[in-house]
Formats: C-alpha cells, sequence, structure tokens
C-alpha cells in the first residue's frame, strides 16, 4: 500500500472464468521442458502441433491476437488448496500421489504461472480470455502432447 494510505488499483487481468456459449476453444497441455516439444496445441477448426515451452506461447499470442477470444482450456494446475492452517494440500482423492504441489505437479504450476504472465504481455485484444484448468490423468497408454490438447477440445462439453 502506498505510504498515503491509499490502496493501489492493479489492471484487470484479461482472463475471466465466464463462458461466453458460442466462443471456439483452443487447448493446450502444456509441458516445460528446455529442450523438448512438450506443449500440444489443438483448435477446434483442426489445427494440431506439439511446440517447444516458448513457441507455444508465441504461437497462442499470435493465434488469439489473429482469430481473436477462444476459451483457453489449459492442462496445467491453474487452481490450488491450502489446508486451515495455510500449508499445501491436495484438493481431493483424485490428487492421491500425485498433488499439485509436488512431483510433476509443480512443474506444471510453474509452466501455468509463466505462460499466462508472457501470454497476457504479448495478447493485444481488448476482450477476457475465458481460462478453463484442464485435467487429464491416468490415461491407459501413452499420448503425444498434441493427442491430449485434441481431447481437451474433442471432450470439453462433455466433462
Amino acid at each position: 500500500m502506498p505510504a498515503n494510505g491509499s490502496k493501489t488499483l492493479t489492471p484487470m487481468s484479461p482472463y475471466t472464468a465466464t463462458i461466453p456459449p458460442k466462443l471456439p476453444l483452443l487447448g493446450i497441455d502444456l509441458g516445460y521442458s528446455a529442450t523438448q516439444a512438450s506443449c500440444g496445441i489443438a483448435t477446434i477448426d483442426g489445427i494440431s502441433e506439439s511446440l517447444e515451452f516458448g513457441d507455444c506461447i508465441e504461437w497462442t499470442a499470435n493465434y488469439l491476437n489473429t482469430n481473436g477470444p477462444h476459451v483457453l482450456i489449459l492442462e496445467a494446475v491453474l487452481s490450488t488448496y491450502h489446508n486451515p492452517e495455510g500449508n499445501p494440500a491436495n484438493r481431493g482423492d483424485f490428487e492421491k500421489g500425485r498433488g499439485w504441489y509436488h512431483g510433476p505437479g509443480v512443474s506444471t504450476f510453474a509452466a501455468a504461472l509463466r505462460f499466462l504472465n508472457q501470454l497476457e504481455i504479448h495478447y493485444q485484444g481488448n476482450q477476457t480470455i475465458p481460462l478453463v484448468e484442464g485435467f487429464l490423468s491416468y490415461k491407459p497408454k501413452k499420448t503425444t502432447h498434441a493427442d491430449d490438447a485434441k481431447r481437451l477440445v474433442n471432450e470439453f462439453h462433455t466433462a
């Protein structure tokens, strides 16, 4: 808080939880590798590919700047839970052994924070982007990042 006691206003977030019914979908399976194409992207109109983390940020910003807002479905940790003592804890039984705050969960949490921060810098639109946390886990077989992103898009309305 400034020394004079007044509150500092922060700009409104470019993300919203309100989902307009006819907005197209953009699915992103977010990975966080320094050298591999660990991110998958998929659109409702059939674009699908795997990209490196930095390229995924750039591609997403360019796509949204060109095509306007989409529902952004990120397969990454966006929500967290802290117990009454303030310590990180699982959000439910679905996270047993795979909590958001340890193991691979914490790296996707870090990736999501960085991704959204950089996307906010590079997104030039003046409309908010609906943001949804996707959750794909316990898959019966290994899949590609692009396939996971397609699944986010294809199963969105039935999940």
